[in-house]
Order: C-alpha cells, then structure tokens, then sequence
C-alpha cells in the first residue's frame, strides 16, 4: 500500500513534507474534517493532492479561480495523474463525457467552479460516484460578511448531505474567528482539526516607502538582492516599459501581462522558472499558482487593490524558507490613482443591472437566452460602444462573476466583427454559387439581427456547433465573403472570455442579490481606507498592523519592517547625539585623549570611536602632536 512518503516521492520527486502539510493530510487520512489556515505560498494543494491519490474513489476540488484550477489539472496531468476541470463554459454533453472519464477512466481529481454545483446533472452524478475527500479552497469566499463572499459558496452545504461519511477540507489563507465559525457552520464540518499558521511570513521584510525616484529605487533593490524577484506594475505598458528599462541597466528582465496570448504568457513563465536570477515586471496577472520556490523579492510601485491581494502577492516570496524582501514604493500620485481607482468599482445596484443590460445587448442575446454561451471579449469596445468607463466596467464584470451571474477568465483571443454591406438580393444570389459560405451566411443572418446595420460581433465556435463545421471553415467562407464584398469584417485581439451562467432577465437576474451588491459597493470603501493605513503608516510596525488585520495580533514588534529599523535608527542617531554632546562638552574643558574620552563616557566604545571619527572627519574637532583630541576654533 502506498504510503505518504511513497506517494510523495512518486509523484512529486520531494523527500519530505512540511509539518503543516503533514498534519493535514494525515487527519484527512484518518476520516476527520480538517480546516487549514495557511499563508501563501504554503503548498496547500498537495495536502488534497496526496490523500486524494491514496485513497480509492476520487477527490472533488471547489475553488472559485478558474484559472488556479487549470494550472493545478495541467500539473497532475505533467505528473502522469488523471485529472480534468468543471468550470463555466462546458455544455451538457461535455459534462456527460467528464463524468463518463471518471466512471470508467480511473480519473482522481474532479475540479469543479461552485456555479457548477446548481446543476443538477451536476449533483446527481455526484451523490452516486466514489467521492474520496471533498477539498474547499479559498473557504472564506463562504461568509457573507467576508471580504470575497460568492453567493455559489452558498451551494456547498449540500456537500456532506451527499456523502456524509466522506472526510471535508475547507483550506484558506485568510479567515478571522467570525469567519472560521461560518465556515465550520456552513460547510457542516464535524469536530474539524484546526491547523493554523500566521497569515504574514516570519522571513519576509516588508518595506513601504515614498520616493520619486522608482525605478532608480528598484534597480538598487534588485542588484542588492541578487536573485530571483516579482515587480509589480499597475498597466500592461508600464510592464513592458520598465522591464526594457531596467534590461538596459544590465538586469535581467522579462514582462507578463493579461494582453499576451497563452504561448507568450508560458514561455515568459517557462524562462522566469529556469533563470536563477530573472526579474518578472507583470500586472496583477502574474502569479497565482506559480510555485517558484527561491524568490527573493517582491517589489510592488503601485498601491495595492486590497490588503489580501498585497499579502497574496508578496508571499509569493520565500517559499524556501530563506530570508526576502517585499517593497512598496510609491509617490502622492499613486495614493490619488489608488482612491479614484477604488471610487470607480464601487458599483450599485441599478448601475449593475443597466451594465448587465449593455453587456447582453453587446452580444446579441436575447431575452431568456444566453446560458452556456461563451464570448472573447475586448473590454475597451464594450466601454466605446457604451461610452462606459473602463474601472466601472471591470468592476461591473468582476461583481457578475462572483455573483454567479457570469463566468470571467482572462484569456487571449480574437473577436470577430461582421456587417453585410451588399444589397440582400446581392447577398443570397451569392450564396447560391457557394453552398458552403451560404450556409455559413444564412446562419450568420438568422442568429444576428441588424448585422445589416451595423458591425456585429459574431462567436466563430458558436457557428461551428449551428452548423456542424469546423471553425477554419467559417474563416474561409468569412474570407470568400469579404472578397465578394458581401461583408466587412473586422477582427481584434480580446484578453477576457466571458460565459453566461443563467438565462437574460436583466432586473429579475440580479433582483436576488441586491444585497450583497450593497455590500460589495461598501467593502471598496472599506478597502480604501485600509490600504490607505497601510501605506500611510509611520509608527506602528507594519507586520502587526497586517496581522491584526486577519485577527492574528502580534505580542512583539517584528522587528524587520520599514518601521522597526527606523525606530532602530533612530535610537541608533539618539545615542550618536549623546555621544557627540558629551564629547565636545569634556574636550570644552581640556583636550583628552581616546583613553580619557572612553573613561569618562559610558556608551559603548565602539559607538564613542565611530563619533570620534565622524566629528575628526567633519572638523569639528581635531588631533593634537600627542594624541589628544581638541575642539576646533
């Protein structure tokens, strides 16, 4: 029988676990619930991953980041393990086949979106499967009052009414005692194992700093550091910017952002992974899932969304245990983006429900229509084409998303724009001497009205599955139109792909969740003001101030942030002051010499022989034919 150890050097290659990891996964092999509260960076998706493959049956993951969740089954998949992910876009029939791999294909990892679990082909083909561990990550999105409540969480509870023997693992980086009892009492855990570690890393030194000299700054920080590090900007052009400037300086550089396609985005990733000292310059995009164990500093030159995704973000460093360093740098200007930035995702509901309006009208969907297609979407044309402000927008998005409403994902793609321009007659007698295109058109006609008009958004996959062709097919006929200047086509890079999740009601859709909008229009204030404290912060150590903010207080100052040292500096300065004044006070009297001096100053010598240097250097005082310090006129 397999054993941890066994499994972990089969799989993995690793010789040995954390005592975290060790702990959870042996209270999951027990058959105990198990609450996990680890930082970032902590390995929490092999404490699944292990007993999931010991046991018979399979392990069914819930995570609400699509993206985590398709990095993790590409990982199994590299490791010889048989996994797949349930996320937004699959049709029934795709489900069916999923589920068949799993009842003939001795699958071991079911990923599923949360959405998924209000289907009941979805429910119905779990409660009869051999389901070994259910695995909740990020469990906190479960509490309403939390900072990252998702209405879908909601949905789990049903979790141990279907299989009530079978042990639940409710894993998060963030949780305070309010939280953790939500959790517990939601997902119905049992006397749960609770396994804690702090939230903020012993070994990160956390700087935050204003200067005007930014890239100067980082240029300094990535030559002392050496190694391996992460610098986040706020814009995909300033990504690109800065990594060619600091490659100029002689630095190691590369860039990743949302605009780049999946191979660009890989192979940056690919090289970052392999270079022992690479500097990443990325957006926000850039990290999750990545597990790169020797990076040595996080540098952030923009204020940061929230304070989680700034903890999120510079635990990504240190994974090994060794010492790094996470930087905030940042002027007054970036304060001021910060706050219109936060300002602009604040979103009510009426001004959701008329974005969700333009949204399907953008797409062409008609009333009670819409669930289970899939659109690339370029966000600036939707903004143009409703002249809507882009934060909102993204704002608006990301708040469909989490209520379920839709499913987002930031991926490369390219939208098709069509408009016929020839005269109807013109058009069908056209299609009469190609089948092929006519039959590709007269779909085109039925599914998009006033395409006629106006240029049109057309979902080339959609036009596949209608007309039972393959997608280079539609191109080319779309191509033969063009030609015959049937149409004008039109077609644009997207970097989101956007699936709805439920049927157009427009006020009726999102009537139900009017109240945790409210709540998400309040958590922005919330975050503003938070993450205003922190960076503004000049007294209190900053590791206490991020721990008490996950209700982890700290007893002692950490002693290795911003503020620990200038306080230590500061002392430092204090008693060099003292020093200095009781100098030139005795040398006021007579000239002495270093002997004297020691003897009648009660600081440490060192520090009385480095000011004696300081006040000889700066001619304050001097050194007489016999070795005695005086005082210069």
């Amino acid at each position: 029988m397999e054993t941890i150890e066994s499994t972990l050097e089969r799989y993995w290659g690793y010789p040995a676990l954390t005592s975290s990891q060790n702990e959870i996964i042996n209270t999951l092999i027990s058959g105990k619930d198990c609450l996990a509260i680890l930082p970032t960076g902590s390995g929490k998706s092999i404490t699944y991953q292990i007993p999931g493959l010991m046991n018979d049956g399979f392990c069914v993951v819930i995570s609400p980041l699509v993206a985590l969740m398709e990095d993790q089954v590409n990982d199994l998949k590299s490791r010889n393990i048989k996994a797949v992910a349930l996320t937004g876009p699959q049709s029934v029939d795709d489900m069916i086949r999923i589920f068949d791999l799993f009842r003939h294909g001795d699958y071991k990892f079911l990923y599923l979106a949360p959405e998924r679990l209000k289907h009941d082909l979805v429910v119905d083909f779990l409660r009869k499967a051999n389901v070994n561990l259910w695995a909740i990550d990020e469990a906190h999105c479960i509490a309403q009052w939390g900072f990252d409540f998702r209405p879908a969480y909601q949905q789990l509870s049903s979790l141990r009414e279907l299989h009530p023997a079978v042990p639940i693992l409710a894993l998060t980086a963030t949780a305070t005692e309010e939280i953790i009892t939500e959790i517990i009492r939601a997902l119905g855990l049992s006397s749960p194992e609770m396994i804690r570690r702090p939230v903020i890393k012993h070994n990160i030194e956390i700087h935050i700093e204003q200067r005007e000299d930014k890239t100067d700054r980082i240029r300094a920080i990535a030559r002392a550091q050496k190694g391996t590090g992460i610098v986040y900007v706020a814009s995909r052009k300033r990504s690109e910017q800065l990594a060619k400037s600091l490659a100029s300086s002689g630095l190691d550089c590369a860039f990743f952002h949302g605009g780049m396609d999946q191979k660009q985005k890989q192979k940056a990733l690919d090289e970052w992974l392999k270079k022992p000292h690479q500097i990443m310059v990325a957006t926000s995009a850039f990290g999750m899932g990545i597990n790169h164990p020797s990076v040595r500093f996080v540098i952030h030159t923009h204020v940061p969304d929230s304070i989680e995704s700034y903890v999120q973000e510079i635990g990504r460093a240190a994974r090994d245990g060794n010492r790094a360093q996470a930087w905030l740098i940042y002027h007054q200007e970036d304060i001021d983006e910060f706050q219109r930035r936060k300002n602009g995702q604040r979103i009510n509901q009426s001004q959701l429900t008329k974005f969700y309006r333009h949204l399907c009208n953008y797409f062409q969907i008609a009333y009670a229509e819409g669930q289970g297609q899939t659109f690339g979407l370029e966000l600036r044309d939707l903004c143009n084409t409703y002249h809507l402000n882009h934060t909102h927008a993204m704002a608006a998005l990301n708040v469909l998303d989490r209520l379920g409403v839709i499913a987002l994902k930031r991926q490369f793609g390219i939208k098709t724009k069509v408009q016929f321009v020839a005269e109807s007659h013109d058009v069908y007698q056209a299609f009469e001497t190609n089948q092929g295109a006519g039959l590709i058109g007269r779909h085109i006609l039925r599914l998009y009205g006033g395409i006629f008009q106006t240029k049109i958004g057309i979902d080339l996959n959609h036009l596949a599955k209608k007309t039972g062709l393959e997608v280079t097919k539609i191109k080319e006929a779309l191509l033969w139109m063009v030609k015959g200047s049937l149409i004008e086509m039109e077609q644009f890079q997207t970097d989101l792909q956007m699936t709805f999740l439920v049927p157009r009601e427009d006020k009726r859709t999102l009537s139900p969740h009017s109240a945790v909008v409210e709540r998400y229009a309040r958590r922005m204030t919330d975050q503003l003001k938070e993450v205003r404290q922190l960076v503004q912060n000049k007294t209190q150590c900053i590791k206490k101030q991020l721990s008490e903010h996950f209700g982890q207080p700290l007893t002692t100052q950490c002693g290795m942030c911003s503020i620990c040292l200038s306080k230590k500096q500061s002392i430092n300065r204090t008693g060099a002051d003292a020093i200095a004044s009781l100098v030139l006070s005795l040398l006021q009297e007579q000239s002495l010499t270093i002997t004297e001096l020691r003897e009648n100053i009660t600081f440490d010598p060192a520090d009385v022989d480095a000011v004696l240097t300081h006040l000889h250097d700066s001619n304050q005082i001097g050194i007489d034919a016999v070795n005695r310090y005086f005082i210069r006129p």
